[in-house]
């Protein structure tokens, strides 16, 4: 038998905070619940908690829609190092993007949500992914210079 639950907290593999999922009853009796990690959604407390929820994601989106505009707006550079034909010595990694933007725009993006169409191993201009929403990606401009 399952039970909707409210989780308080995000709780890995299983959902964030304010939302509502469904688990196994034991589950959330014997372990979610007793550690304070969710409570049991009832029938009246259910449509207050979906509003909530609601709200929570359309918090997130106007954020992702921020985010957006501001990486949209400016350019990455990256100076390195280059050796013959404008290669590079090495790679620049979506760890190293995702680094960079915390650094230039003071926004943490997980490095998994940027996607390189190619890998960037020469000194140019690259057009990279990155998944703020559901729906919602910027497209940002990496250059790559040599130093």
């Amino acid at each position: 038998m399952k039970a909707k639950v409210l989780l308080l907290v995000n709780v890995k593999g299983l959902g964030n905070a304010k939302s509502i999922v469904s688990v196994s009853r034991g589950y959330a009796l014997n372990y979610l619940v007793p550690k304070g990690y969710a409570k049991l959604v009832d029938e009246k407390s259910f449509e207050s908690a979906k509003g909530l929820e609601k709200n929570v994601e359309n918090k997130k989106e106007e954020s992702a829609k921020r985010e957006k505009e501001i990486l949209e707006s400016k350019v990455l550079t990256f100076k390195t190092k280059v050796g013959d034909g404008e290669k590079l010595f090495g790679s620049i990694t979506s760890s190293d993007i995702a680094d960079k933007i915390k650094k230039v725009f003071n926004i943490d993006i997980d490095k998994k949500k940027i996607k390189l169409e190619v890998p960037i191993k020469k000194a140019e201009v690259y057009f990279v992914t990155v998944k703020l929403h559901k729906e919602i990606q910027a497209q940002i401009e990496v250059h790559v210079e040599k130093e």
